[in-house]
């Protein structure tokens, strides 16, 4: 989607239906919304798998390329709201691929929160935030590469000490 936008937002944020003319609440929309509407997706894949949610759409406003994206937890019902907009039509798949990846967006966010303190400041000027938040992300950077050159290295191609056990005497 080429510089379109998929931003999370609050169930009661009031998004513009019947071409503009009527702002409703989110939740209250996905209330409405008639069985057909959802459709299972996945939204990429999770450290316990792939993550398949109910995803519905409508159109907001007067333009025809901005929607609320509305995703629903098959097991507990919990809903969660997104306001996307693209440059030209897109498909409900695609829509939902960009949100799952800003979970990973949120995931580096959460690991430099708890690795890296980028939540740990008091600062009172821009400047100081600036060169904190920077001091963070350059440490998590550096744990990451430190973590990814510790990993055990596997060999290319098949495993040798599995070509060597097949052999016949």
């Amino acid at each position: 989607m080429a510089r379109g936008y998929v931003m999370a937002v609050a169930c009661s944020t009031r998004v513009p239906i019947n071409h503009g003319r009527t702002p409703i609440r989110a939740d209250t929309v996905a209330g409405r919304l008639p069985a057909t509407a959802w459709q299972r997706h996945s939204a990429g894949s999770g450290a316990k798998g792939p993550r398949h949610y109910d995803w519905a759409w409508i159109h907001i406003g007067t333009d025809e390329h901005r929607h609320l994206l509305i995703r629903r937890n098959g097991t507990t019902g919990e809903l969660a709201f997104c306001l996307c907009g693209a440059p030209t039509t897109v498909a409900l798949a695609e829509l939902v691929r960009v949100a799952g990846v800003r979970w990973s967006v949120e995931e580096c966010f959460q690991a430099a929160k708890g690795q890296a303190g980028l939540d740990h400041y008091q600062v009172r000027t821009w400047t100081a935030w600036h060169r904190h938040i920077t001091l963070a992300m350059l440490a998590l950077a550096f744990l990451t590469a430190v973590a990814a050159d510790a990993a055990p290295q596997r060999p290319p191609g098949p495993n040798p000490q599995l070509a060597t056990a097949n052999r016949s005497p």
